[in-house]
């Protein structure tokens, strides 16, 4: 097999995305909800060779999504209203479950896989359920649902889980506007930033603009248990009152990510743009 034919294509990735979505929906009482994030994770040889388009492969990704929603709400419809539909005429108000986007919108994310476990042309996109915490705790319901789908040798498979918080790696602690919160992380890898409605991320800090939108990102080795930290910011972060590198630079009016990361202790006090701090604690395995 040439090295071309081991390459995912950004239509394998496309596929993955949608198949993930058709696995993953959660019935509700009156709805059926989709997950609204997905990350995409790919071998370091393929995300070399497809970073270039991961615009347009976000793009074609929504597009799909927003089809394949369109058309499991029309199959619901009963069959005359789906008749009216077909012919461009507007059907009566539809009285069965609608599936919605969990946030009302998308977000793709594309990463090299950190952990070395994909060989070239695998892809692995995780999803869940991008839903605001509530209010003063926040990693939001006590269980997290994760579903994951796997292409690995031309197969498709996709795999539900729901992490019990009591199973979390770490524990942050912190105070923002909303007042003492507490969030839990339950994956390998966060995404820490102010809250903003374009923009997701895992801990959401109602906090002033000096805090970035996505401004670092926290990342667990599985095979150690330890985390680093990257700084993604504009007035940066610290780790235990000491500066981190700032991972972005600007080249030619270009905005690059040198994947810069630190140690991050067992117990940390990080510090975002010196304005808000989170207590970072790591919890031992059961």
């Amino acid at each position: 097999m040439t090295q071309d034919q081991e390459r995912a294509t950004a239509r394998d990735v496309v596929v993955a995305i949608g198949e993930n979505m058709r696995q993953s929906l959660e019935p509700l009482v009156t709805k059926t909800v989709a997950p609204s994030l997905y990350q995409v994770y790919l071998h370091a040889g393929d995300y070399d060779h497809l970073r270039t388009l991961f615009g347009e492969m976000e793009a074609e990704a929504k597009r799909l999504l927003d089809q394949e929603l369109a058309l499991l709400n029309r199959e619901a419809l009963p069959p005359v209203a789906r008749l009216l539909s077909t012919v461009g005429l507007r059907p009566a108000p539809q009285t069965a479950n609608r599936v919605v986007s969990a946030e009302g919108r998308w977000t793709v994310r594309f990463q090299e896989d950190p952990n070395g476990r994909l060989a070239p042309g695998e892809i692995e996109v995780v999803s869940e359920f991008a839903q605001r915490p509530a209010p003063g705790y926040g990693s939001g319901n006590p269980t997290h649902r994760i579903s994951t789908t796997r292409r690995l040798g031309g197969r498709m498979s996709t795999e539900r889980q729901v992490v019990e918080t009591a199973d979390a790696y770490a524990r942050i602690t912190y105070k923002d506007e909303g007042g003492p919160q507490t969030f839990l992380v339950t994956k390998d890898e966060i995404v820490i930033g102010r809250d903003a409605p374009d923009v997701w991320v895992d801990l959401r800090l109602e906090t002033i603009p000096d805090v970035s939108r996505e401004h670092a990102r926290i990342r667990r080795l599985p095979e150690s248990g330890a985390f680093r930290l990257k700084d993604l910011s504009k007035l940066g972060t610290t780790v235990n009152g000491v500066t981190v590198p700032a991972s972005l630079e600007t080249v030619d009016g270009e905005v690059r990510d040198r994947d810069r990361w630190v140690e991050l202790p067992e117990r940390a006090r990080i510090g975002l743009a010196g304005v808000l701090f989170l207590d970072f604690e790591r919890i031992a395995p059961r």
